[in-house]
Order: C-alpha cells, then sequence, then structure tokens
C-alpha cells in the first residue's frame, strides 16, 4: 500500500465480508507485534500515523494538473486505481500498556491482544520460539517454510509442493504445539457485532457447540441469554437456543469479555444488577455473527436477545428493590 511518504507493507490485510454502499470499500490493516513484555503508547501512536498515510495518499502527477488546464481534453484528469478506506489495528502477544489502550479509544484504533485467547503456557512457548531457536534448524527446512508463508497460491493440499514444511510445523515440539492451540481457538471462536458497533469475541464451550451454532446459523429463530458472575463481571457468557421447527433446542454456552465502553458505563453504576439489565437490552439486543466464510452469500447471522426471559429478569430485578 501507498502512503504520501513511503510505501507500507501489511502484516495482516483483510476485506470484511460485508461492505458499505455508496463509498470507497474498506480494508483492515493490523500491525502485528510480538514483544514479551507490554506494547507501550509510541507502536499505537505510530499506528495512528499510518493510519492517516495510507488513507490521505492521492496520486496528483504533473501531467494531470496540465490536463486540467485544458477544458477540451478528451479525457478526465483522473488515475483509474481502486480506492480503499483503510482502518488500523494492533495485534500482540501479552497485554497493551494503559496509556496505549487510552490512545487507542480515543482514535478508534482496534487493539488484539492474543493474551485474550492463550493460555499463560502457550503464551511462553510462543516466545521461546526465538532466534536461538531458529538457528538451530536446518537450511532447508527453514527455505521450505519460508516458501510455504510467501506462496499465495494457497497449496494446502497434503499432497503438494509444500507438505514437507506443513509436517513439520505441525510435529515441531514448540511451533506444532502452539499452531494445535491457535487451529483449536479458531474452530471454537465467532466474532460478533452489537448494537454499539463494538467487536466481542464469543468462544465456544467445546467443539460441539460451535459446529450447532454453524449448523443452525444456517436458519432463523436464534435467541440469547446473557449472564454473568460476581465473581468475573467482565467475562460474560450467551447462552443459545433455537426455536426453528422445534421450540428451544439448546445449542451452548458461548463466553466474551464486555467491551469496555460497555464496562465503563456498568461501574458508574457500581455493576448494579438493573443496569446490567438496561445494558443487555439496549447495547445486545441483536448480535451479528459473522459464519466464518460457510455461507458466502450471507456471510452473517443475527441472534436476538430472548425477549420473553429479559422481561422475567427486569421483573424480578424490580420486585428486589
Amino acid at each position: 500500500m501507498n502512503g504520501r511518504g513511503a510505501a507500507h507493507d501489511a502484516d495482516v490485510l483483510m476485506e470484511p465480508f460485508v461492505q458499505m454502499p455508496f463509498s470507497y470499500p474498506s480494508r483492515v490493516l493490523f500491525e502485528c507485534k510480538a514483544y514479551d513484555t507490554k506494547t507501550t503508547l509510541p507502536i499505537v501512536r505510530n499506528a495512528l500515523g499510518l493510519k492517516v498515510d495510507i488513507n490521505e495518499f492521492e496520486i496528483v502527477t504533473k501531467d494531470s494538473l496540465e490536463q486540467r488546464k485544458n477544458n477540451r481534453r478528451a479525457g478526465y484528469a483522473i488515475e483509474h486505481r481502486q480506492r480503499y478506506t483503510y482502518q488500523v489495528g494492533v495485534a500482540c502477544v501479552d497485554y497493551f500498556s494503559k496509556p496505549a489502550i487510552e490512545f487507542a479509544a480515543n482514535n478508534k484504533i482496534f487493539l488484539l491482544s492474543l493474551s485474550w485467547f492463550l493460555d499463560p503456557a502457550t503464551i511462553q512457548t510462543f516466545h521461546s520460539i526465538d532466534q536461538q531457536y531458529l538457528d538451530g534448524m536446518r537450511e532447508d527446512i527453514i527455505t521450505g517454510i519460508y516458501n510455504f508463508l510467501k506462496d499465495r497460491g494457497h497449496d494446502t493440499g497434503n499432497n503438494g509442493q509444500h507438505r514437507f514444511a506443513r509436517d513439520y510445523l505441525r510435529q515441531d515440539p514448540k511451533i506444532g504445539m502452539v499452531i494445535s492451540v491457535f487451529n483449536s481457538i479458531i474452530n471454537r471462536l465467532f466474532v460478533g457485532i452489537i448494537e454499539s458497533g463494538d467487536l466481542i469475541f464469543l468462544f465456544a464451550q467445546d467443539d460441539n457447540v460451535a459446529s450447532r451454532l454453524l449448523d443452525f446459523g444456517r436458519s432463523t429463530g436464534l435467541k440469547g441469554q446473557i449472564n454473568y458472575s460476581r465473581r468475573n463481571p467482565t467475562l460474560w457468557s450467551l447462552n443459545i437456543t433455537s426455536d426453528y421447527q422445534i421450540n428451544n433446542v439448546v445449542i451452548g454456552e458461548f463466553d466474551f469479555f464486555v467491551p469496555d465502553t460497555i464496562m465503563t458505563i456498568w461501574k458508574a453504576y457500581n455493576l448494579d444488577r438493573a443496569k446490567a439489565v438496561q445494558l443487555k437490552e439496549e447495547f445486545f439486543s441483536r448480535i451479528f455473527i459473522f459464519n466464518q466464510g460457510t455461507r458466502p452469500e450471507l456471510p452473517f447471522f443475527i441472534i436476538n436477545i430472548d425477549r420473553e426471559w429479559l422481561n422475567q429478569v427486569r421483573e424480578r430485578e424490580e420486585n428486589l428493590v
């Protein structure tokens, strides 16, 4: 990607399944940092600079300016190229510092920490894959892995040219362990958007629960009940059922962390139970879940909050007052 000052390489570049009409298509660019310490403010501040640089880049040449002087010119003084609106995020392995989080929130920079999903043992193993560890690998192995990672032909078959590299990555005691954990998380993780526009990451209790949600996501009638524990009020659970054909088919339970903006509101009310009910209705009445690419023609499905359950909870809280 080009910027006003120089070209930029993207660590991760994604295009959302759903695009907003009548505007440039959007892309999400993530800067990835593998530090074994907290990711600090300068890193996130640089991401903001990157966002401004690539979004405000435009091609203006001397020839195009000269063409504008001639009102009888044959063509338009416009550079024909695909334009995008870029959003930028920062991903790290450990945690972000408090100033980095505050700066990101105020400047709409996405933050993603693998510590939200990985257990400490996996993070420790990840950090142990250092330069010394890589130097102990054979040259042909490093070359094979490099070619595999750089190949954009998506050679994923078991008998493809990169079979040796894939087998090594799966069997290496450290790299294979990390990849195995990541695959397990990916299979059980769902990305959702709530009414406030915030992203939430839903983590299924097991693989069977994740499979059931994908199966029932092809239909309508999904309902959710949201609960939390006083011992860990930032971690909520979503229990999903389906009314499709058979009433109240239990799909399963998914855990997610409440977005910071909503937690800030709740904390201002001292984690009041009645306020929690109001927040559920206001921000979680509908949750749009991306379906992991299983239905390209409709890339998400909707979970509506269980209104009957919510009304019962509200009445119960009102009676306690």
